[in-house]
């Protein structure tokens, strides 16, 4: 047995079984999804023309028309000329019934004219039930003409008041004032402890149609109306002759109103005037206070601030001036131009605008949105839309520019001291007779 162990330790080792070992190899393969094809957008490969001034394209605006063209394939054109030939080529071309220009901003002012005219293309159609109901009044006025809408708000603004609160504490004042017997009051005592040499800041140059917004804010505020149911004139008796004078004697008879208003033009050399601290009352289109506050770009950053317009008898009025996006009635592509102009001016539009540079929306929703809402609180927002109750607006006139002019023309012989208010106003009553038989309206 031990002999057997051994011989069994000294023999060589067992060769092992070979073991078989099979290696799966999987195939990977790559698997590339079939691309699903972006649809072209409806209106690919149409262009619009659009005609607007330098001050019109800005840099958000630019942005918001490029959205809009990728949404809705339309190629924008612009033609962009200076501002006081927008408005003579636009009617040019609309008066030749010519597709020069397939959209276009239409003022308030314009748009009883070219309504009346068959040159804006009626979007009755095309704007739904909760559009309509979405839109602010004040804001409908500016797009909707003898029951028809003819555009979409944009830049729905109004005047709001805005005051220098740091001058009114220095004067011993804790409020702005709230009629405007106190604005002439709280001026006088500026004046006479040397704060401000001229308080009240207006721009009235001849020729030039603020001089009309701000009478028409003034008959109104005094309790006044400027024609009466059947479109005779009457701001020739009553507050419309009491709103001249209120003009006169600001600066004549107080001198709050610097002379040199006689020659200024533009909201924003009134809004510098008062961030240079000559002035401590204006009325400025608009939200005003997201510059005249913002410490980047005004040197009296924090001083300025919000209230209702001064009140006379009729209430505190202020003035809007809604403007809106028309489409033209010699349009070859209506379709697309609605399209287009419901991206531009629709609530998501009209939000982007608000947000990137402060444009007044004219829509609930926007005014509503969470974001909107923060930044105009900031900016007076809680005011300026108490305000929106109280907003007067321009007359809707065929001829309103030719009656226009005789306003600003007899405004400004009264404040030249070349007539009184009454003689100046009964010749713009018998002028606006003539117009009123002339378009048999």
């Amino acid at each position: 047995m031990v002999l057997g162990l051994v011989l069994a330790a000294c023999a060589p080792p067992a060769t092992p079984t070979p073991v078989e070992r099979v290696v799966e190899v999987t195939r990977i393969v790559e698997v590339v999804p079939t691309p699903v094809p972006t649809p072209t957008p409806r209106f690919a490969g149409v262009t619009l023309t659009l005609i607007d001034n330098p001050e019109g394209q800005t840099e958000a605006m630019i942005a918001l028309q490029k959205r809009c063209e990728e949404r809705t394939g339309v190629r924008l054109n612009v033609e962009v000329v200076p501002h006081d030939q927008v408005r003579p080529k636009l009617f040019a071309a609309l008066s030749a019934k010519l597709p020069t220009y397939d959209i276009f901003y239409i003022d308030i002012i314009d748009l009883p004219q070219y309504a009346a005219a068959g040159y804006v293309y009626p979007i009755d159609q095309f704007i739904t039930p909760e559009m309509r109901a979405d839109i602010l009044p004040f804001a409908e006025k500016g797009v909707v003409y003898e029951g028809k809408w003819m555009g979409l708000p944009w830049k729905a603004e109004w005047m709001s008041f805005v005051y220098n609160k740091k001058m009114l504490q220095d004067a011993g004042y804790d409020r702005p004032p709230r009629t405007w017997d106190e604005l002439i009051e709280m001026s006088l005592t500026l004046k006479r402890k040397g704060i401000v040499r001229y308080p009240m800041v207006f721009s009235w140059a001849a020729n030039y149609e603020q001089i009309t917004v701000d009478y028409v804010m003034l008959v109104k505020s005094l309790g006044g109306e400027l024609f009466d149911a059947q479109g005779n004139p009457v701001f020739n008796q009553g507050a419309g002759v009491q709103a001249l004078q209120l003009m006169y004697d600001m600066m004549h008879t107080y001198e709050i109103i610097d002379p040199a208003a006689l020659t200024l033009r533009g909201g924003g050399k009134r809004r510098d005037i008062m961030m240079a601290g000559q002035g401590a009352f204006v009325f400025l289109w608009g939200t005003p206070l997201l510059v005249m506050n913002d410490p980047k770009k005004s040197p009296r950053a924090g001083e300025f601030d919000i209230a209702l317009a001064p009140a006379g008898p009729g209430g505190p009025y202020s003035v809007a001036g809604p403007m809106g996006w028309a489409i033209s009635a010699y349009s070859k592509n209506p379709e697309a131009a609605w399209e287009f102009v419901k991206c531009i001016a629709g609530p998501e539009g009209e939000r982007f605008m608000f947000l990137q540079e402060g444009a007044p929306p004219g829509w609930r929703s926007v005014l509503n949105d969470p974001e909107v809402s923060m930044k105009l609180k900031e900016a007076g927002g809680d005011v300026m839309l108490q305000q929106t109750a109280f907003l007067a607006v321009r007359p809707a006139l065929p001829y309103y520019h030719e009656w226009s002019a005789a306003i600003q023309k007899a405004v400004h012989e009264v404040l030249t001291k070349q007539k009184t208010p009454q003689q100046a106003l009964d010749e713009v009553a018998a002028y606006t007779r003539e117009l009123k038989a002339k378009y048999g309206r």
